[in-house]
């Protein structure tokens, strides 16, 4: 089964903590979305999300995962759920993945630093664009005592 990550799972070691074997296969983009933070965490922060946009592209990576890798993955993920889309990767092809959305959203949520910065260094490991870098860097965000960023 192959898996688009896109949020905090890029980074392959944090990835492979949580499925031993996923086998990052390259990036790639989904289109017709954009990325936002409004998957409420438990902490209160805002998570990586997918949100339909026109026009709009979320870049991220495919790993092939072992049998079994989704359900491993499944309680990494609570609120998400779990589709299928259709991803395009560097070559140009189409790859059915599965990956994670949250329906529907808090709007005003900020993301933890710490947070995206998992995300920015998966983004770094597997060579997004780095405009797409760039912009998940600046993303506004709750610093790491929780309080107002």
């Amino acid at each position: 089964m192959f898996y688009f990550a896109y949020g905090s799972n890029m980074s392959t070691a944090r990835l492979r903590s949580r499925v031993p074997g996923a086998h990052p296969r390259g990036r790639a983009q989904l289109a017709e979305f954009s990325l936002i933070w409004n998957k409420p965490g438990r902490d209160g922060s805002g998570k990586a999300n997918l949100a339909p946009e026109t026009g709009g592209c979320v870049w991220g990576v495919v790993f092939e995962l072992p049998a079994g890798g989704l359900e491993r993955l499944d309680p990494h993920e609570p609120g998400y759920r779990r589709e299928l889309w259709r991803v395009t990767l560097d070559t140009g092809s189409e790859l059915e993945c599965a990956t994670y959305r949250y329906p529907g959203g808090v709007a005003g949520l900020l993301p933890r630093d710490d947070y995206v910065a998992h995300v920015v260094s998966g983004a770094r490991e597997h060579g997004l664009p780095a405009a797409y870098v760039e912009a998940l860097a600046r993303v506004p965000v709750l610093p790491e005592d929780g309080g107002p960023g």
